[in-house]
């Protein structure tokens, strides 16, 4: 199967192909399978039904702030059965998460700051 014929088989089963993932698609065709390839693997079947996986993508597309992925999981968390509740609070646990790596991220610099005299 192509790339395009793996898209069109996407678009009519109702998912959105991203224009990032188009235009790789266009670029080099084999890393756009393995991207997808990933991907359905990720979300097959296993110990975490697919409605979590879409919150736990959902959280990872905010706290990356990519736009397109925060798009496709909010509407497949939707999909999979999440309330507006369930969605909300996935992305106020990536809100967390983005801020808490950046206060962790800045703590040398807090540490040098706070060693400062006024």
């Amino acid at each position: 199967m192509t790339i395009k014929e793996r898209f069109e088989a996407m678009k009519k089963s109702g998912i959105e192909v991203q224009k990032p993932l188009e235009l790789l698609g266009q670029l080099d065709e084999k890393s756009t399978h393995a991207h997808l390839d990933a991907k359905a693997a990720a979300f097959a079947d296993g110990a975490l039904p697919l409605k979590y996986k879409a919150l736990a993508a959902l959280s990872a597309a905010v706290a990356l702030d990519s736009s397109p992925c925060i798009a496709n999981n909010t509407k497949l968390a939707k999909k999979s059965g999440a309330t507006k509740a369930e969605i909300m609070e996935a992305i106020a646990i990536a809100k967390f998460a983005k801020s808490a790596t950046v206060l962790s991220s800045s703590a040398a610099a807090l540490e040098w700051l706070a060693a400062q005299a006024d």
